[in-house]
This record gives structure tokens, sequence and C-alpha cells, in this order.
């Protein structure tokens, strides 16, 4: 079921964060699946938490892409090094987080 991301596995869930880099820009695509059977969670409001090489942070919202079955969000920001990330997803008021970190 992976899609090649680093996976958190939390209670009843299973988050997983693909960044797929490009020139000026990584897309970050989020995989919020539920149950033995991974079933996508599209309704949630997720939000993620962006530690910067330089140490920033920013928080950006992530929107559901239907037709993949994943959130994603494009951060702009392509200094080298390692993005610390925590991921934060509200399903119907349930909290569900998970920790990630990418190089760049």
């Amino acid at each position: 079921v992976s899609k090649g991301g680093q996976v958190v596995e939390t209670g009843a869930y299973h988050l997983e964060l693909v960044p797929l880099k490009e020139a000026q820009k990584t897309h970050l695509d989020f995989y919020l699946l539920k149950g033995d059977n991974h079933e996508a969670v599209p309704n949630a409001k997720v939000t993620a938490q962006i530690q910067s090489p330089d140490g920033t942070e920013k928080t950006l919202d992530l929107a559901y892409d239907a037709q993949g079955k994943h959130y994603a969000v494009v951060l702009p920001d392509n200094a080298p090094g390692q993005y610390q990330v925590k991921m934060t997803a509200d399903v119907n008021g349930e909290k569900v987080s998970g920790r990630f970190n990418f190089n760049q």
C-alpha cells in the first residue's frame, strides 16, 4: 500500500508523506488512510507545520485531491537541507498527527 514515502502508523490510521521535488518548489502529498483496508479519509482538515533547514517555521493547509485520494500542498521553499514536518489531521474532531522529515 505504501506510496514510497515515510509512514507513521497511529491507532487506526496510516499516515504517509511523499515529497515530490521540482526545480523551485516541493509538492507534499499526504495520505491519510484508515483501518485494515487502508481506506482514504477525504473529509479531514489537514495542516503541515514545517521547519525549514534555517529554523524558520510555517504552517500550511492541505487540500484534498479526490482523484489522487490524498491531501496536497506546495512548499514554496527550495533551500537545501533537512525539513521537519508535523502533519496534523482533524477527522471529525479526532486529532491524528505524525512527524516526518525529508531532505532537499
